[in-house]
């Protein structure tokens, strides 16, 4: 089972809680440590830098020490322990609290205390700072100074509560820190995420039935309005699709209800008495001529399934554009001729392509067999290739055009015709330039039509020179 967003955050944050938390209270507690030792160093220095003041060479390296106006030495309970050795390792003196064990001889550069976290004698925690020196003399440059060293321990009983006491404060707040955190952060996130809430609310409103809805940003914060405005570009294009999927089945339904209905009357007539051979054979030939252009659109809505699809197969391979423009204008030459079309070709002998051959035949055939349909009896249809900056573009374009130019930008639309009534339907269903569209994008061409009214009617198709892709 998936984690919500919610529980991912608030365990985020209560892992990131639990280090940053303990990490700043050790680092507190290192810093009132550091703080708390320093003070106890210094006294002791202070202390050890005294009793060093007490030690002085005549002959012989002396202390001086009065003892009894040190109990602290003497006592027996928590004492302090202090020794000090000759430069070559002689004790020169135990304090009584000592008996007849040794401290650990430290000392730092001479002048300069070094400290120590020890076990004392008698096994309590404590410091004990040693400090190497030159005792005083009373009769300096008799001779050669020597060095003593003095070692001062002290039990650190109370640094040690001090900071017991500190680490305990540390562990109970940082606990209750992380504890409230979590509960205020549940609390925080639960309103932070309330908008997500709404949105999941107001998109299982909407319903197949009602595309039309749209999601309101409301108070979203910026966070979620670029979700928001997806989603609703999302559902306009849900919108259009189903409206299109409704437009594309009435229109199949219109452009086969016609012909179907021509076949059926046909037939029945047909059927309707006895009749020669000859009247038989008119009948049929009368239904061919409908189911041709059935097939036509059958052809071309199964070809726009598959481009819609994915599913064109490509091989690229050399193709001659002079070739295989006259090779699909073979169909179509008797019915140019039977209109008295006049044919200008202005195509390069030597124009090549590398793209796929089928898919190219079968966009050409559809603009051909346009311009002738289209084209005003006795009018023009030209064919043209030039290569311009790199690019190949192919132009056929008919004269006797209708269309204004706003109406030639609804031309690649399926089913859309420029005559409304549809009168031709069954011959011309407005499939084809759709169709040449979505061919020429996987064949990574580019298409595009030109209009103007009582003018021509031209379209273009560019790909780049001597190239294939497919897009």
């Amino acid at each position: 089972m998936r984690a919500s967003l919610r529980v991912r955050l608030l365990v985020g944050a209560a892992l990131a809680m639990g280090v940053v938390l303990p990490a700043a209270g050790i680092l507190l507690y290192l810093l009132v440590r550091a703080s708390l030792l320093a003070g106890f160093d210094g006294a002791l220095e202070s202390k050890v830098r005294a009793f060093a003041a007490l030690v002085d060479q005549e002959d012989e390296v002396e202390v001086e020490f009065d003892e009894r106006n040190l109990p602290e030495l003497r006592r027996s309970h928590r004492p302090e322990y202090l020794e000090v050795w000759k430069g070559d390792g002689a004790v020169l003196y135990r304090s009584p609290s000592l008996g007849h064990r040794d401290l650990e001889r430290v000392g730092g550069p001479p002048g300069s205390p070094a400290f120590r976290s020890v076990r004392l004698p008698d096994g309590r925690r404590g410091r004990i700072a040693g400090l190497t020196f030159v005792p005083r003399e009373e009769n300096p440059g008799r001779r050669v100074a020597q060095e003593a060293t003095l070692v001062l321990g002290r039990e650190t009983r109370e640094v040690d509560e001090t900071l017991a006491r500190l680490r305990a404060l540390l562990i109970a707040v940082c606990a209750g820190a992380i504890l409230a955190s979590v509960g205020l952060l549940a609390w925080v996130v639960r309103r932070g995420l309330r908008p997500v809430s709404d949105l999941a609310t107001q998109i299982a409103r909407v319903g197949e039935a009602d595309l039309s809805a749209r999601i309101a940003a409301g108070s979203a914060p910026s966070e979620l309005l670029p979700v928001v405005l997806r989603l609703n570009d999302l559902l306009a294009r849900l919108e259009g699709a189903f409206n299109r999927e409704r437009a594309f089945s009435a229109d199949v339904a219109h452009e086969l209800r016609t012909p179907l209905a021509g076949l059926r009357t046909t037939l029945e007539v047909a059927l309707s008495r006895e009749r020669d051979s000859l009247a038989f054979r008119e009948a049929l030939s009368d239904c061919l001529d409908i189911c041709v252009p059935m097939q036509a659109m059958v052809d071309n809505l199964l070809a726009l399934a598959r481009a819609d699809a994915g599913q064109v197969d490509l091989v690229a391979e050399p193709v001659d554009l002079d070739e295989i423009l006259k090779e699909c204008w073979v169909p179509f030459a008797a019915r140019a001729a039977e209109r008295r079309l006049r044919v200008e070709w202005a195509v390069d002998p030597a124009a090549l392509l590398q793209t796929d051959r089928g898919t190219l035949r079968l966009i050409l055939q559809n603009l051909l067999g346009n311009a002738v349909a289209y084209a005003d009896p006795g009018g023009l249809v030209r064919i043209e290739t030039r290569e311009r900056d790199g690019r190949m573009e192919m132009i056929i374009l008919n004269s006797g055009n209708k269309l204004t130019p706003e109406q030639a930008g609804h031309v690649f639309e399926r089913f859309w015709r420029g005559d409304a009534a549809r009168t031709e339907a069954g011959l011309h269903c407005g499939l084809g330039l759709a169709l040449c569209q979505k061919l020429t994008g996987v064949l990574g061409g580019s298409i595009s039509v030109q209009s103007a009214v009582g003018g021509v009617f031209s379209v273009t198709l560019t790909f780049q020179s001597g190239s294939f892709s497919v897009a």
